[in-house]
């Protein structure tokens, strides 16, 4: 049985973000698809969890005045933080990574923080857009993201202003591919839908990719969200992933190249 109360599902984890209560997730749990059941009993009874970094990140944060308005990824650490270091001891050199939805770069300082100089980035955000993302935050969150880059040692990262569902087909046109990937992106599940493929495709064998949200089954606007999306992708190509993880995240490592 899976344990309900640690299961990606405490009633103030993403509250602030935007409004799911404790009622949603379990709606959500209540669906839950078949094929990854297992991997989430697993990662949630099984894995070890790392209940040490997450402190230790918010302290190294407060040192380097980063200026985070918000913590939405410290309740994934634990789970995310031991995944990592496996899949980065294992490599050597640079490690190709790639974030969707970098926000303020919250996520990108903890990768930085965990493995120095190891990550050439590229980064894909609209941040503000007048036409399709046109709230006022927006303005200030882009120039607060390049302040807090520039605390990191990540050096140049590629940034990419605009939607990934754009932008993704270009470097599949252009043979770009990455050994790492983190979606964060819309969490309408036509747009997970399309990073996902598009992901999938531009992914290294042997590479990682790890999705944000799943528990998501309905998006912020409405209509389908974010499980509906990684459910059907799984149940098309699963066999070319191994689940790595299932909790609030779900991480897939590719194992073979999909026909396309």
């Amino acid at each position: 049985m899976v344990d309900v109360s640690n299961a990606a599902f405490d009633a103030e984890s993403d509250n602030g973000r935007n409004g799911r209560g404790i009622g949603a997730k379990l709606r959500s749990l209540g669906k839950i698809n078949p094929r990854l059941a297992y991997h989430l009993a697993d990662t949630m009874l099984v894995k070890s969890r790392d209940h040490d970094t997450a402190p230790a990140f918010e302290a190294h944060c407060e040192a380097r005045g980063f200026e985070f308005t918000t913590a939405w990824a410290s309740n994934n650490i634990p789970f995310v933080a031991p995944l990592l270091r496996d899949f980065v001891e294992g490599r050597d050199g640079k490690i190709r990574y790639m974030e969707i939805g970098a926000y303020e770069g919250r996520n990108l300082a903890l990768m930085d923080w965990m493995f120095p100089e190891r990550f050439e980035v590229t980064v894909i955000d609209p941040w503000f857009d007048e036409d399709l993302n046109p709230e006022e935050k927006y303005h200030a969150v882009e120039p607060r993201f390049h302040r807090n880059m520039a605390r990191t040692g990540l050096g140049a990262v590629s940034t990419i202003k605009g939607f990934s569902t754009y932008e993704l087909p270009k470097m599949l046109a252009e043979n770009q591919r990455f050994d790492l990937i983190y979606i964060d992106g819309s969490h309408t599940a036509l747009a997970v839908m399309i990073d996902l493929c598009c992901c999938a495709s531009l992914l290294e064998v042997g590479g990682m990719m790890v999705l944000d949200d799943y528990w998501h089954d309905i998006s912020e606007i409405g209509g389908p969200g974010v499980k509906q999306a990684v459910d059907h992708f799984h149940a098309a190509f699963g066999r070319y992933f191994d689940v790595a993880a299932v909790y609030r995240q779900v991480a897939l490592v590719k194992t073979a190249e999909i026909p396309r």
